[in-house]
């Protein structure tokens, strides 16, 4: 009976929200962009996966990752100032976090990272070496050694390349007896440790796969690197690398196989960080919207209810909305331009999850703009402050005391003559209040579900009352 004006004001209350919806966006963009959320989100969710806060720093000053940040500003407050300024990027793409998380592994196990690490503890004790002839000569021996160490770690190792080692570091502590022998007998022992762990590695390999896959090697290598010198590593990324063992005496399948585990693994930590994101950016949008609704007053009850009774007013909402539908055919993006991939020149798949998706990228309304888009609307939103007389008391915005004040704010007019205004249009009883409270919220609550959502809806109520689709939006043929 009623089903038409039933769409229209449906379609007067979606336009309002949707005008709402794309002002609450563009704050919550400056606000996420102040704030610099989607970028520590994602620092924190990596450091979660990689259990490791050390490990996350090192993957993010990888140069392909770096490459993803912007250029930092001059940092203030020297060590602690730069740590606050440290560019983080908001987007980091699966394939090159599986290339920097590879070359990482790489790197940690050809370096002899665990070699590095022990012996760069014996540094500090050449200062106890008194003649600066001698303190050079124990450093050049000890370097020497160090040489010695990371390329027995890199090289097809045995027990004798092993007993080399460490008779010729046995030979260094007796040559410098100055050097604390407790600090020597320790990093010697953690150097034994992992070069017994890499020749436990070498002889659970198969001899075919041992010349052969020597990538393969060195990430196996590079693992045992990372897990001494990253205990919590074999617990998250390890299984995903050594999971490909069973493909050893398939190089490039064994290959892509781990790639395609960390990649996945990322993915999967991406999505769960999305939902995350989306949940807390609804709520903060939830409280832009109930601010910006208490301070223009949009009440969605006040609206449904004027749209209801007032034809004219109807109408021409509708039309204004039409008009919207026309000048925007395309939908409301809701994805960041894509970025291109360096294998295979495509763009990522729309399931990975990215932090530019994370808030919709629209065309944003500033307070000011959703002002006067409103009042353009002729809606009825908005306080309506009215003059009226003190009858001699003074004017307050608290009236405390009765008897001398009333509520309300001076203002001075351009005849230089002070007058008192309040707002004239706030509710007069419990029940009013109740329903102001019930519009404002509401109001909040569909803002906090975003512009992409209601410029759907708004779409299919339009094309509803058309009775049909817009022929543009025909398929062709």
């Amino acid at each position: 009976m009623y089903l038409q004006e039933i769409l229209e004001v449906a379609v007067g209350l979606v336009f309002m929200w949707l005008v709402v919806s794309l002002a609450v966006m563009q704050f919550q963009e400056w606000i996420a962009n102040l704030f610099k959320m989607r970028a520590k989100d994602m620092e924190s969710a990596i450091q979660k996966m990689l259990t490791n806060d050390e490990l996350a720093t090192e993957l993010y000053s990888h140069p392909l990752i770096a490459s993803l940040s912007k250029k930092a500003k001059e940092p203030k407050g020297g060590e602690e100032g730069e740590k606050k300024n440290k560019p983080l990027p908001s987007y980091i793409p699966a394939n090159k976090f599986a290339l920097a998380m590879f070359d990482i592994v790489i790197k940690a196990g050809t370096e002899a990272s665990p070699i590095q690490k022990a012996f760069d503890e014996i540094k500090s004790q050449f200062d106890s070496i008194d003649s600066p002839e001698r303190r050079k000569l124990a450093e050049e021996d000890w370097k020497a050694l160090l040489e010695l160490a990371k390329r027995v770690a890199t090289t097809q190792i045995g027990q004798q390349a092993v007993e080399s080692v460490k008779v010729q570091a046995q030979t260094f502590v007796k040559d410098y007896p100055e050097l604390d022998k407790k600090v020597l007998d320790l990093a010697l022992g953690q150097v034994d440790i992992y070069y017994q762990k890499l020749l436990e590695e070498q002889r659970n390999t198969p001899p075919s796969a041992q010349d052969k896959e020597l990538t393969l090697r060195q990430l196996r290598i590079g693992l045992l690197a990372m897990n001494s010198i990253y205990p919590n590593f074999k617990k998250s990324m390890g299984p995903l690398l050594t999971s490909v063992e069973e493909y050893v005496t398939e190089k490039e399948r064994a290959l892509a196989l781990a790639r395609t585990n960390v990649e996945t693994w990322f993915n999967d930590s991406m999505d769960r960080l999305t939902g995350a994101y989306k949940r807390k950016t609804q709520l903060i949008a939830f409280f832009i919207g109930i601010l910006l609704a208490l301070l223009l007053n949009v009440d969605s009850i006040i609206l449904a209810t004027t749209l209801w009774r007032e034809p004219t007013l109807r109408q021409a909402i509708v039309a204004q909305a039409q008009a919207y539908m026309t000048e925007n055919p395309q939908d409301i993006a809701v994805t960041a331009t894509p970025t291109v991939t360096p294998e295979t020149g495509a763009a990522p798949s729309a399931s990975q999850p990215t932090a530019e998706t994370l808030i919709p990228q629209s065309p944003g309304k500033t307070g000011a703009e959703l002002q006067k888009e409103l009042q353009a609307l002729n809606i009825p939103f908005g306080w309506e402050l009215t003059t009226f007389d003190t009858k001699g008391r003074v004017c307050a915005f608290f009236a405390f005391d009765k008897s001398s004040q009333v509520f309300g704010f001076s203002n001075l007019e351009e005849t230089g003559q002070q007058v008192c205004k309040h707002v004239s249009n706030l509710p007069t009883d419990v029940g009013s209040w109740a329903a102001k409270i019930a519009g404002i919220l509401m109001t909040g609550a569909a803002a906090a579900q975003g512009a992409p959502f209601w410029f759907d809806i708004l779409k299919k109520l339009v094309n509803v009352r058309s009775t049909g689709p817009n022929p543009a939006e025909k398929p062709a043929g």
